[in-house]
């Protein structure tokens, strides 16, 4: 990330510098911001987007749920053998696993249709034109298919809750280095008081905004569906803007206004 690797390729430094904008300046990225990844990997640029927004989806729900990265108990953590153990045997695991990366098997048009019934209840209408950014890589429609029925028929929140947490994350999304440092006035409203943190800063969530989330009525379940919701809220903000779509393809922007 500090730019300092020896024999970085022009795919790498493009990869370094797609995800720092992605940290630093999330609400002005733009389609333009992937052009250089595009440029060494053609539509595979498309791919990599989805695994820097995935992240933003996978660590956010880590750092909002103080999720612990190590495998070592704190205990044990300052002895540096065990550490780099633990490291190696993870690499074995890994070594195991096929990781290959496989031709989709669907059209964009059967993945479209395949999706078609979601779309018809989660927003009231086909897509298939709105989505014509993504054509050279159908499995996103299915990812954003997905995304959908996740959230309209798992989640234990109603959809004015999930608007107001898409709502409060496109505004709390950094635009610049200021915004992801220092300590900044957060809405006294506790459900937009965690969708704010989770996006400018989700590993300063505290104990006392999850007792906040309590006192309003939310138990564990709701608790990990509200992490959910604002990991999901970040990770489409990201990808809508960095593939041209609309955003309102996720956000259920048409119930906030």
């Amino acid at each position: 990330m500090e730019g300092t690797a020896p024999g970085e390729t022009p795919l790498e430094r493009a990869l370094i510098d797609l995800a720092r904008k992605t940290c630093e300046a999330p609400a002005r990225l733009g389609p333009a911001d992937l052009a250089p990844v595009r440029a060494v990997a053609g539509d595979g640029a498309i791919d990599y987007a989805l695994v820097v927004c995935a992240f933003h989806f996978i660590n956010r729900i880590a750092d909002l749920l103080h999720v612990d990265s190590e495998a070592l108990p704190p205990s044990l953590r300052r002895f540096e053998l065990l550490r780099r153990l633990t490291v190696r045997v993870a690499s074995k695991l890994l070594e195991r696993m096929d990781l290959a990366v496989r031709e989709y098997p669907r059209s964009f048009d059967d993945a479209v249709r395949d999706a078609a019934p979601v779309f018809a209840r989660a927003l009231g209408g086909s897509l298939a034109s709105q989505l014509a950014p993504i054509a050279a890589r159908p499995k996103v429609v299915e990812m954003i298919a997905l995304a959908l029925e996740e959230r309209d028929a798992r989640s234990t929140l109603d959809r004015a809750t999930l608007a107001r947490i898409h709502a409060t994350v496109e505004a709390a999304l950094p635009a610049g280095p200021a915004d992801v440092e220092g300590l900044h006035a957060r809405p006294g409203d506790p459900v937009e008081a965690f969708a704010f943190v989770g996006t400018r800063y989700a590993y300063r969530t505290t104990q006392p905004m999850i007792d906040g989330l309590r006192r309003a009525g939310y138990d564990d379940l709701g608790i990990l569906d509200l992490a959910t919701a604002v990991a999901d809220a970040n990770q489409w903000a990201r990808l809508h803007r960095l593939l041209g779509l609309q955003r309102e393809l996720l956000s259920l922007a048409p119930a906030v206004r």
